[in-house]
């Protein structure tokens, strides 16, 4: 993952760079994630590995599956191509929405709970994580069954568990550990 984010990092730079200059951050936004899912997929992967394809035949197909068809990303798609980085697209996308909601001064939470969160509890939370990081809040939730009860939050490198899940493998290792 890490190795990915180091390769990718500079590309997001750059698409960021091009796209806050122009001010089409959504437009590239889009672009990029819409390239990142399609990317992802098993039958793209062996178009863009196949030999018998050549580099503007692979162009001209990721860029038929915008809506945009900007030239400036064409050419990204190009560099990435040529310098063989086309499959950190994800990671692309992820830094380049960083960067994008950094320049809007938003951090990003994302909430792990066993169960769904009602909109008043979400807004509850956000209301308290900006008061908390003096930021506005984007609030990413999803539901993971394995918590059993409670919540987890991951905001700004920081994680804070409340899950029965940490809750019984900290008294699990207590128990072990005497």
């Amino acid at each position: 993952m890490t190795d990915a984010i180091t390769y990718a990092r500079p590309y997001a730079e750059a698409a960021h760079k091009i796209a806050s200059e122009s001010s089409k951050t959504d437009m590239w936004m889009l672009d990029l994630f819409t390239l990142s899912a399609a990317i992802s997929d098993s039958k793209v992967k062996a178009i863009l590995a196949s030999p018998k394809v050549d580099d503007s035949q692979k162009i001209d197909f990721l860029h038929s599956l915008l809506s945009s068809k900007s030239k400036d990303v064409k050419q990204f798609l190009e560099i990435l191509l040529e310098n063989k980085k086309i499959y950190f697209l994800d990671s692309i996308a992820e830094l380049f929405r960083e960067m994008v909601l950094a320049d809007d001064e938003i951090l990003v939470a994302t909430i792990e709970t066993a169960y769904e969160l009602s909109s008043k509890q979400k807004a509850q939370l956000s209301a308290k994580l900006e008061k908390e990081h003096n930021r506005k809040i984007m609030i990413e939730e999803s539901v993971n069954k394995a918590l059993i009860a409670g919540i987890k939050i991951h905001v700004n490198n920081q994680v804070i568990d409340h899950s029965i899940r940490f809750k019984i493998n900290t008294m699990r290792e207590q128990i072990t550990d005497r």
